[in-house]
């Protein structure tokens, strides 16, 4: 019997997520090439490894057994890897992502990388979903982490996104809605389109070109402002229906790659990019 590394990969993947289809975009891999290596894998085996309820994708018994094998194969796979690579790995990397990713996740995902990778330069760039998609469309940077809708596809991972103000702020009392917007941010056309729907009047009061901006203006009780619940400090509130506001939508976060060939660099810094909102650092 012969473990394929890349199928045990896969495997690990679909079992995670419970999907062949976000795994699929774990893995960067079409969903009928997971489907293919699954089945490859269970040939191997000679015993299933999931069983199918509707889009759902759970663990055989078989399938339990394996999964914490697997993970133990294929990081020691990865570890000896790294430690081929670390060597001789060098080169520059352009990343651009939007500044909601850059609190708490990307500094210690930098720091960690440098670590493993000290002859590799990130030249990072905090740009709103849709400049990052368009310079990574234009070659001006290697990848990006992009935002969109959950119904626009299966990313990484999927956040909440809800309104935020400060503690003391009373939305009921107010003829119309205060909003403090990123200024081209898919955030802004989220809460717009919800507010209109939902037939709640509402008025742009505060542009900023980054999120602190949003969020000072949150903090001063001037205006509410939509965010990722994870990036909202302390200090402000989560609003939700109770305050009379509508439900906004889950995003989708996904990585979106250069045409052409990808260098090992950009494979590893993707590794630990997929580490990071998986759960591999603490968030």
């Amino acid at each position: 019997m012969q473990l394929n590394i890349e199928y045990l990969r896969t495997f690990i993947a679909v079992a995670t997520s419970q999907s062949f289809t976000r795994a699929a975009a774990q893995v960067h891999r079409s969903q009928s090439a997971v489907s293919m290596q699954i089945k490859r894998l269970e040939e191997e085996i000679g015993r299933p490894l999931f069983v199918r309820d509707g889009k759902t994708a759970r663990l055989t018994s078989d399938g339990k057994l394996l999964i914490s094998l697997a993970r133990g194969l294929v990081q020691s796979h990865d570890e000896a890897v790294v430690s081929l690579l670390n060597a001789q790995l060098e080169g520059v990397i352009r990343f651009g992502a939007p500044e909601h990713y850059t609190i708490g996740v990307l500094p210690k995902l930098l720091v960690g990388f440098a670590r493993s990778y000290p002859d590799v330069l990130v030249k990072f760039q905090s740009k709103t979903s849709d400049v990052v998609k368009k310079a990574v469309d234009a070659g001006e940077l290697d990848l990006g982490l992009c935002t969109a809708p959950v119904e626009g596809g299966h990313g990484l991972i999927q956040e909440a996104v809800v309104w935020a103000a400060g503690p003391s702020f009373e939305v009921k009392q107010l003829p119309f809605i205060p909003l403090a917007v990123e200024d081209g941010c898919i955030f802004q056309d989220w809460a717009l389109r919800a507010l209109a729907e939902a037939g709640i009047p509402y008025r742009i009061v505060y542009v900023s070109q980054g999120l602190s901006g949003v969020f000072d203006a949150a903090r001063a009780g001037l205006a509410v402002t939509p965010a990722i619940k994870r990036t909202i400090p302390a200090d402000l509130a989560v609003l939700g229906s109770e305050h009379g506001l509508p439900a906004l939508p889950q995003s989708s976060i996904s990585l979106v790659f250069r045409d052409g060939p990808i260098p090992d660099s950009v494979n590893c810094f993707t590794e630990h990019i997929a580490d990071a909102f998986q759960g591999g650092v603490d968030l």
